[in-house]
């Protein structure tokens, strides 16, 4: 959790920095436009103009957020859910053990769901048959995005093709505080599973879900039920996106090296960032490097884990290799299921990118291998 901020991050050179990045921005992205119109100037020639432009203003974006250190672009407040928001208090104590117990400095904390496309049923009968998706949303640990503009698009989505009644957008805390580092957000998925549960839903009828570095949380939360220190039942299943699974302190290069970063949507300065404020420092135990960093960790899972990457995203041979992983481990079932020509984070670039039947696809071939039919 040591990360220099940038000098572009404080006043008044943050104003500076801004006003210059949205001057230039439009200019460069117009010539960047006519540069691409010749199709072997694209960084992804395969790929038509507008995604590469797009590409490019992500990576802009990306960027920019790091250097000023913006962490909620575009963020919704909770409360603005009115009667779709729950305040959720963590559960007692004895829920946290072995990694997650609370220390001094990073505690298990009260968090925000926000319920889609309704607040859950108070009909105990009614809400034990109900199928529930909880969805940790991306953002490299230290960005949040709008539960609206961003949470509303995907939470249809997983609502319609995963054939829930209800899904919760779980934005568990930031990495921003030294007292919210590894394991804050493993805490959060904790409190909010536990929540969904304590209402009266059936584990069986919910499906964890995370999209980038809510990826990496839902498979850490997978692994903390899985093991015999928690005391909760596992879910159906788990289906996560582009899961974050290489989680370095060296982020930053680890992902430059990969070839597919350069016409990817990621700039590798906010992986950066987001690592240095979510790893711990000093040397790390196997156990923690583990849920941090999934890959080359794989665990023995007793439900179903269902793994989307897009095949033109920086990510995807690290995703791919986790998914091989897993699968080698007796019993596991994993589904890899990898999306052509898709870049970083489906879920969150669909409409951008006019890909959403490719992830219409992609989950409805998660619903049947969540559900089989003779379990439906």
């Amino acid at each position: 959790m040591a990360s220099t901020k940038p000098l572009w991050s404080s006043q008044p050179f943050k104003a500076v920095y801004t006003a210059y990045f949205f001057i230039k921005t439009p200019i460069y992205l117009l010539l960047l436009s006519l540069a691409y119109s010749v199709k072997p100037l694209r960084p992804f020639p395969a790929k038509c103009v507008k995604d590469n432009v797009l590409a490019a203003m992500a990576k802009m974006l990306f960027s920019f957020w790091a250097t000023i250190r913006s962490p909620r672009p575009g963020y919704t407040a909770p409360e603005k859910a009115q009667e779709r928001h729950a305040r959720v208090d963590p559960p007692p104590a004895d829920y946290f053990t072995d990694i997650l117990a609370a220390s001094d400095l990073v505690k298990p904390a009260a968090l925000d769901a926000i319920w889609f496309p309704s607040p859950p049923s108070s009909n105990p009968a009614e809400i034990a048959k109900q199928k529930v998706v909880l969805h940790f949303p991306g953002g490299a640990f230290v960005l949040a995005f709008s539960h609206e503009s961003a949470g509303r698009p995907i939470a249809n989505m997983l609502n319609k093709h995963l054939k829930a009644d209800r899904s919760v957008w779980a934005q568990y805390r930031l990495a921003d505080t030294p007292g919210t580092g590894f394991p804050a957000a493993i805490q959060d998925a904790v409190t909010f599973y536990h929540y969904i549960i304590s209402l009266g839903v059936d584990p069986a009828n919910i499906i964890i879900s995370g999209d980038s570095a809510g990826g990496n949380v839902a498979i850490a939360l997978a692994r903390y039920l899985q093991s015999n220190q928690s005391q909760l039942p596992l879910p159906r299943g788990v289906a996560v996106f582009s899961p974050w699974v290489h989680v370095t302190a060296t982020a930053a290069k680890d992902y430059d090296q990969e070839p597919l970063s350069r016409v990817d949507v990621l700039h590798s300065s906010v992986l950066q960032w987001g690592a240095d404020a979510y790893r711990p420092q000093g040397k790390l135990s196997l156990e923690t490097e583990s849920y941090i960093s999934p890959l080359h960790h794989p665990f023995e899972l007793s439900v179903p884990l269902y793994v989307e990457a897009g095949t033109a995203e920086g990510f995807h041979d690290s995703i791919r290799s986790f998914s091989e992983e897993m699968s080698k481990i007796r019993g596991n079932r994993v589904l890899f299921h990898p999306v052509p020509l898709a870049a970083h984070n489906l879920p969150f670039i669909h409409d951008a990118y006019g890909l959403k039947k490719e992830w219409e696809k992609s989950l409805d071939e998660a619903n049947e291998f969540l559900w089989p039919e003779n379990e439906r």
